[in-house]
Formats: C-alpha cells, sequence, structure tokens
C-alpha cells in the first residue's frame, strides 16, 4: 500500500515539473506580447483599409502576408482605393477582377522590409549606400504571352518571354535568359534624402506627375500619407494611390503607334530575334500546365541594354534599386522625314545601311542610366553624349518599369550625325575609312566644340592604290607600286599614320580657299598634333607626295557639318621614308643657299653615309632641322664658332663642328611659322660636360619663325609660304647661326 502512495506521489510530483517545465518553454518561446500583428491583420488594426484587404483576398494573399515574411507593403488606402473603382468604372471592390486584384497587391509588395530609414539606400554588395535608392523590387512579374511574330520570315502565333539580361556577348550560354528570374517588375518612388543626395529638385518629379502635390516621399503618382507601420512580418507604407504594374520599355513601346516607324522599321526589323528556349518552356509548363514551345525575344547585342529586361545590369545583385534606363524616341513625324533626307542620302532603303551605323543611330537614343529632366545635359549615352533636349522637346513621359521613357518632338542631335563625322559613317562609298576612324580618331573627330577639317578618301581610292580589306578574316594587306605585299599588322599601322594626315584641327577654317591660296598646317590636334602638310593653289603635298611628285586634290565641292568641313579627294596624302641625311642632300640641292651647312654635315662623323642617316635622328620620329645659310655659316667661321674646313682632322674643329650641327636638330618637335605659341622651348641634340641636353627658345608668329640661342641672340628663319618635309621632319633655312656657346 505504502508502495503505491510512494508511486503516486512521485507521478504527481513529476506532473508538476512537467507542468513547470512547460509554463518555461512557452514564455521562453511564444510569440512576445509587445511584437506586432503580421502584415494582413495589421492593416485591419489601422483602420483604414478595408478595400486592400479586399484586394489581398481576392489576390489569395491574406495567408501570405499573415505568415512570416520579410515584406515591404506599399498599401493603399481606402480613399485611393475608391478613386480606383470609379476610374475603372467598378461599383465595388467585388468588380474587381482577381487577376486584376492580384496585380495590384503584388506589385504593391517588395521584396524585404525597408523603412524610410533605409528605402532611399542602395543595397550594394559591399553595404548600404546612402541617399543612392530610388527603386524596388516587387512580386509582380508578367511571365509569357502570346503574340504574332516572324520567325524566319514566316508569320506565327507563339508564346513569348522577355529577356531578363541585357544581350551582351561577353557571356556564355544565352546570356539573354537566366533559368529561375522572373524578370520582376519594380516600383520607382523618390523621397527627400534621395532626392537632396543626387541634387535633384521636386520639379523632377512632378515633370511626370504634375498634378502631384508636394511631399516628401513620393510614390508611382501619389504620396505616402503615413510610413513605417511596423508588422510582424515586415513594414506597410500607406499611399494615396493604386498603381497597376507599369509596362517595361518595351512594352509601352509596343503599345504607342505613335513611335511605330521606330519600333517595327528600324528596331524590331533589325534588332530583334525570338529564340527557341527549352528552360523557359519548361518553366512556362510548371506555371500554366501547358505544354508549348516558348521563344524569348532577343535584343541584339550591339544595342545599350535590353528593353525589355526588367532588371538592371546585374553587375550586382540589387543595382536595379540605384538605377534603370531611360529612351528618348522621336514621334513618327519626326524620325521618318530625318531618315528619308539625312539618314538615306546615300542609301536607297534601311536594309542596305550597315548594322553597325543603325545600331550606333539606336544607341543615340538610349542611355544605360535613370535620366531624371534635371539630368539631361550631364548624363550621356554610349556615345558619350548628353541627351540634348529641353522639357518643351518632351511630348510624353512615363515612368516605366525598367527606366525612363520619353517622347521626343526632335531627333537626339548626334555628333555622329551631325559633325564632320556623318559624312564618313552614312556614305558606304568611305566605310573603310570609317572603321579606321572608329579604330582610332572616331572621339576626336565628332568633337562638336572643336573645328575640323577632314579629307575624304573612298574605298574605291584605297583599293586603287593596293589597299584591300577582307572582313571575313578581318584582316588588311597592301601591294605596293613595286609589286611587295604587306600584312594585316603593317598595313594597319601605315593606314593609321594615312588616317591622321587627312585630319586637320583648324578653328579658323583655315584650309576655306585651299584652292586659291598658298600655304601649310600641321595635321592632328593641338592635344596630339601630326605631320606638316602643304597647299599650293588646289594641289596638297604631304612629304611623300612631294617626294613622288603626286600631289592630291579636291574632288567636287566641300560639305560641312557643325564642328567643319570635309574635302574629296583623288589621293591620299602620303608620308615619306625618307631619312634625315636623305632629306637635308635633298633641301640643299633645291636651295644651295644652305649647301655650306650641308657640306658640314656631310663630312661629320654624325653622317653614316651607306645609311645616309644622321646619328641621333631617328626614323619616324619628330624633328626641326634648322640649316643656317651659306652666309650665316661663313659668319660662324669667322666668328671662331666653325673650323673653315668641313673635313678638318683637328680634334677642337671636329668637336665644334659636331656640336654645331646638334644645335640646330630640334628634337620631338616640328616647328613652323604658323603662330603656335604652345612651343617656348625646344630641346636640341647637343648635350653639355654634365650630359644635359640644351635647349633653343622658340619666338612663333605667322610667317615669322626666330630662334634664341644660349647668348640670347635672336636668329630668324628664312620665311616661305612653302614648307620643307621629309619624314616627320620640318626643316628651315636660318638667317644666322645659333650659337651654342654661353
Amino acid at each position: 500500500m505504502r508502495f503505491y502512495k510512494l508511486i503516486f506521489l512521485l507521478g504527481l510530483f513529476t506532473a508538476f515539473c512537467l507542468s513547470c517545465r512547460k509554463e518555461a518553454f512557452d514564455d521562453y518561446y511564444s510569440r512576445p506580447d509587445d511584437l506586432e500583428s503580421p502584415i494582413y491583420t495589421r492593416l485591419e488594426e489601422e483602420g483604414r483599409f478595408s478595400h486592400f484587404r479586399r484586394l489581398i483576398e481576392k489576390a489569395g494573399y491574406m495567408q501570405t502576408l499573415n505568415q512570416a515574411g520579410y515584406w515591404t507593403l506599399f498599401a493603399p488606402n481606402d480613399d485611393a482605393v475608391n478613386r480606383f473603382l470609379q476610374e475603372h468604372n467598378y461599383a465595388t471592390v467585388e468588380e474587381v477582377p482577381d487577376a486584376v486584384a492580384e496585380q495590384i497587391v503584388r506589385y504593391a509588395l517588395v521584396y524585404n522590409a525597408f523603412q524610410t530609414n533605409r528605402i532611399s539606400d542602395y543595397q550594394s554588395n559591399l553595404g548600404w549606400q546612402e541617399g543612392m535608392g530610388f527603386r524596388r523590387r516587387t512580386a509582380y512579374y508578367d511571365g509569357f504571352r502570346k503574340e504574332k511574330v516572324k520567325i524566319n520570315g514566316t508569320e506565327r502565333e507563339i508564346v513569348v518571354g522577355a529577356s531578363n539580361r541585357n544581350n551582351v556577348t561577353v557571356n556564355f550560354g544565352t546570356p539573354y535568359y537566366v533559368d529561375g528570374d522572373n524578370n520582376n517588375k519594380y516600383v520607382t518612388y523618390f523621397h527627400e534624402k534621395y532626392r537632396q543626395f543626387n541634387s535633384l529638385t521636386a520639379d523632377d518629379y512632378n515633370f511626370f506627375y504634375p498634378s502631384t502635390p508636394a511631399s516628401n516621399f513620393h510614390f508611382m503618382g501619389g504620396s505616402v500619407a503615413k510610413a513605417d507601420i511596423i508588422a510582424e512580418n515586415g513594414v506597410i507604407h500607406e499611399v494615396d494611390v493604386v498603381t497597376l504594374p507599369r509596362p517595361s520599355l518595351d512594352q509601352y513601346l509596343r503599345e504607342k503607334d505613335e513611335y511605330s516607324f521606330f519600333r517595327d522599321s528600324i528596331l524590331n526589323q533589325f534588332f530583334v530575334t525570338y529564340e527557341y528556349s527549352p528552360t523557359a518552356s519548361k518553366t512556362y509548363e510548371y506555371r500554366t500546365g501547358q505544354v508549348e514551345e516558348v521563344y524569348i525575344k532577343v535584343y541584339d547585342p550591339l544595342l545599350a541594354f535590353s528593353p525589355n529586361n526588367e532588371n538592371f545590369l546585374k553587375e550586382e545583385d540589387n543595382d536595379g534599386q540605384q538605377d534603370g534606363y531611360s529612351m528618348f524616341i522621336p514621334t513618327d513625324a519626326v524620325i521618318e522625314p530625318w531618315i528619308r533626307n539625312v539618314f538615306l542620302e546615300h542609301y536607297r532603303t534601311l536594309n542596305r545601311v550597315p548594322k553597325g551605323v543603325m545600331a550606333d543611330f539606336i544607341n543615340t537614343m538610349l542611355w544605360q542610366s535613370a535620366v531624371w529632366p534635371s539630368q539631361f545635359s550631364t548624363k550621356t549615352n554610349l556615345h558619350e553624349e548628353p541627351a540634348r533636349f529641353t522639357k518643351a522637346d518632351i511630348t510624353d513621359k512615363q515612368i516605366a518599369s525598367n527606366g525612363f521613357f520619353y517622347g521626343t518632338s526632335k531627333i537626339q542631335e548626334s555628333d555622329l550625325f551631325n559633325t564632320v563625322y556623318r559624312h564618313v559613317i552614312l556614305d558606304p562609298e568611305y566605310s573603310l575609312m570609317l572603321m579606321l576612324l572608329e579604330r582610332e580618331h572616331k572621339r576626336l573627330v565628332i568633337n562638336p566644340g572643336t573645328k575640323f577639317t577632314l579629307f575624304l578618301f573612298s574605298n574605291s581610292l584605297l583599293n586603287r592604290l593596293g589597299y584591300s580589306y577582307n572582313e571575313r578574316l578581318n584582316e588588311w594587306s597592301w601591294i605596293d607600286r613595286n609589286g611587295n605585299t604587306m600584312g594585316h599588322g603593317q598595313t594597319q599601322t601605315r593606314l593609321a599614320r594615312l588616317l591622321y594626315s587627312h585630319i586637320i584641327e583648324t578653328p579658323n577654317d583655315e584650309l576655306a580657299n585651299i584652292n586659291n591660296t598658298q600655304g601649310f598646317i600641321q595635321t592632328g590636334d593641338r592635344a596630339l598634333p601630326g605631320e606638316f602638310i602643304k597647299w599650293n593653289n588646289g594641289n596638297i603635298y604631304a612629304a611623300g607626295n612631294e617626294r613622288l611628285q603626286e600631289p592630291v586634290q579636291i574632288v567636287g565641292t566641300a560639305k560641312f557639318g557643325n564642328n567643319g568641313r570635309v574635302y574629296y579627294v583623288n589621293n591620299l596624302l602620303e608620308f615619306s621614308n625618307e631619312t634625315a641625311g636623305e632629306a637635308m642632300a635633298r633641301v640643299a640641292t633645291e636651295n644651295p643657299n644652305v649647301s655650306r651647312f650641308w657640306e658640314y654635315v656631310l663630312r661629320s662623323p654624325l653622317y653614316v653615309a651607306n645609311d645616309r642617316v644622321i646619328t641621333g635622328v631617328a626614323g619616324g620620329s619628330l624633328y626641326t632641322l634648322l640649316m643656317p645659310n651659306n652666309d650665316a655659316v661663313q659668319q660662324a667661321i669667322d666668328d671662331g664658332v666653325l673650323p673653315a674646313d668641313p673635313a678638318t682632322g683637328d680634334i677642337v674643329g671636329k668637336f665644334q663642328i659636331e656640336n654645331f650641327i646638334k644645335y640646330h636638330i630640334l628634337t620631338n618637335v616640328n616647328v613652323a611659322a604658323d603662330g603656335n605659341q604652345d612651343i617656348l622651348s625646344a630641346i636640341t641634340l647637343m648635350k653639355d660636360e654634365n650630359d644635359e641636353s640644351q635647349t633653343v627658345n622658340v619666338s612663333n608668329a605667322v610667317g615669322n619663325l626666330r630662334f634664341i640661342d644660349r647668348k640670347g641672340r635672336t636668329i630668324p628663319s628664312v620665311y616661305n609660304p612653302d614648307l620643307y618635309l621629309s619624314d616627320r621632319i620640318v626643316l628651315h633655312e636660318l638667317n644666322g647661326y645659333l650659337n651654342y656657346n654661353n
């Protein structure tokens, strides 16, 4: 009996202990009393969201929003829903189709919980970037839709999905579609912190939504009435507007026929393909239960971005929080005549225009950034051009799900099609010159702030002179006049040098009267000058033309761009392979007044007779050779600076001759009487006893070039509108000599 009592008491004690332990467990793990309700219940507690709660129920999201999670919900209040019902002719919420309710709810639902202290920050891979966020990814995505499209020339009705990546060629596989990425749409808002950090104004937002009253926190055409309503599974921001999912840039363009010429005749015609995707087909079957072949609408990788890609660049997972795309698309009334009168000046139809040129044209309208109205002049497209529009030029403005759309009443004033470059890029007869410009000097000649003159050489001219380009192999070759063949690398190097001689910075339109005047000018631009060329009443010479006695002549009339003019030519401005020794010998023959100086050079140890070179003067580098005339040489002899005998065997005399010659050779510079005041001092070949290079000062006025030696003496060159030229060498007769002695 005592045994059973003991067992009974032990049972009571155990039950008591277990009861205490359960209470402790429940106290530790039970839902805290101070924890807020989940989102759906929290909306009910707030009391201003009865209509939206019903939309949540119709959308099938009540359970989702009453469970664990981490959401931001932009919840429209009852007044907002009532306005939406009136605008769409619904008598009650019950008349709203379930599918529409689902669109509203999912587009209001943002992944992750963001209170106002973080809503304007960008969630980068390295941490928060303050004030850089204005967009967030929502739970809404379009999925797939049936469309009638042309596949291999045949119109078919197919299931089409959108690219969820920009189709860049550096990726592998199918970079335009990543399995598992639903291409979720974004919402855009405008918080005061973001505005301040990006130096924007309230007008930037009001330009899109002009009737929206002032607010520190705008959302999709409305405002946040109450922010930071904390729930167990996220954050609620009360808004005064109901927002249906915004179309992507691609979808908006597809809906608007006022842009049909750009959309159908250019963009879709040449830069869109439909690629069958097995992975997208499986996703479609999983979602719908239907078996279909799904094709992805793919934009060409030549374009700045894919307008149907709802993500941004995806260089970071969340980079869509801090940026989007922008399109500035002209209406049909604007673009059609421009295409006909400008773009097709040298082509019969658009399909004859090279695809690269077409892509360049489209990319003048595409920005890889969200361009707010106040940023038109600061943010640039792929061609590094700002948006050259005023607000008055914008006829249509939309905040799309993946960026900004601007309809325009004029064409983007692109440097490609307004500068002198237009006469190359839009003329198929100059496609080889275009290729060369794009490789090196495109950015130079499309600069609208600098005036240029271009000499345009045609494909047929290059071919006639032995140059050819193999498109299949992407290789150049050249057969010279002696029948020797030069390979790709050497030919490309040669053409690069030739090209630069056909580009001349002419700030004062110096070549306007080239057919009726005489003169000389340095090619290239002030920052990177090239070789001198000269002209005489329509005959134009570079060093090689002069040596070959084959001048260049203008064919037809000049054409213009907003930064200069172009001339069409019948020959190339050829460079010379002449050595410095050969150049001096030639000039001394042409001008006997400098023959005595050449005699000193010829007899000097500096001159290598077998190669006809001057020691220290490298072929193909910039030099200015100053040749004192015969009277000046005699004066140097009289002054004891030079020995009387050029072939003297005296050591001191040889030393004098060598220093005298070196002091008259200026290195790394071409100097002529063109008024270029940038050159104040030039280094000579001569060095002193401490192995330091000696300099000559230069005073340069138009027609009056002078040199100041170490004794401070000023020696003028003998001016001649003509100019002695050689292989990147300019030669001058001096009316005196430069004294290298202190």
